[in-house]
């Protein structure tokens, strides 16, 4: 039987223009690799590596002297740009963040298990802490479970944001390190489309330069795509 892994971290960082990490990306079959313990990959490929071949589809294409290069482990930046264009090479680094997982979120599957059930509008906590035995609670009152989504993906958003720009004040990010904020555009009816993008623009981003010259906001199916800021190499 065949125990190798469908994904390697070697294969994963591999530097590729944007047309091969497309196309590597899309030959993977991912199936077979969430059947497999490459958990961290699985979670790097999801979270990162996609998410860059979104990028590269929107923004890169038909440059071949232009690399992105993923990397994977304990680094201070998820991603490399790499413009060979020149006789000087100019690299720029992309940190990504997802806001697929919330507290919020964990919270409720938390609950799930313990009661084989949860809802998934109202209020959730914990009633003390985890380690000294705290149960999750959870306000069963009715809402509107769209906008809570909404309201969730907003919160999520300002508040990984909010870590990140903590992290470059303290000097753990390069100068001129890109921001990338991933979220789900599945929640998004074409009747949000005007509203997010207007607060993607004018309050998500504006708050994200206060720590990064720029980035972007990605979509996590790839039909969004906006930058902020100062995102090309010089």
């Amino acid at each position: 039987m065949n125990t190798d892994p469908i994904l390697r971290k070697d294969d994963c960082e591999v530097a590729r223009t944007p047309e091969e990490l497309i196309a590597w990306i899309e030959s993977l079959d991912m199936a077979k690799a969430c059947a497999g313990e490459e958990e961290i990959l699985i979670k790097a490929f999801y979270e990162e590596i996609r998410p860059l071949g979104h990028l590269a589809r929107h923004k890169y294409l038909g440059r071949p002297a232009f690399y992105l290069h993923p990397k994977i482990g304990n680094q201070n930046y998820d991603a490399e740009l790499i413009d060979t264009s020149s006789v000087d090479e100019r690299i720029q680094r992309v940190e990504f963040t997802s806001t697929f997982r919330d507290k919020a979120l964990a919270l409720r599957m938390e609950f799930l298990a313990r009661h084989g059930g949860v809802p998934m509008t109202g209020s959730v906590w914990r009633d003390g802490t985890k380690a000294s035995g705290g149960q999750v609670q959870v306000d069963a009152g009715c809402a509107d479970l769209h906008q809570d989504l909404l309201d969730r993906l907003m919160a999520t958003c300002e508040e990984r944001v909010a870590k990140k720009i903590a992290k470059a004040r303290a000097g753990d990010y390069a100068p001129g390190t890109l921001l990338a904020i991933v979220f789900d555009e599945s929640i998004l009816y074409p009747t949000d489309i005007p509203s997010i993008t207007q607060y993607f623009r004018d309050t998500l981003s504006n708050q994200a330069l206060s720590g990064f010259c720029g980035g972007f906001i990605l979509g996590a199916a790839g039909r969004t795509f906006l930058e902020f800021g100062e995102t090309d190499l010089t």
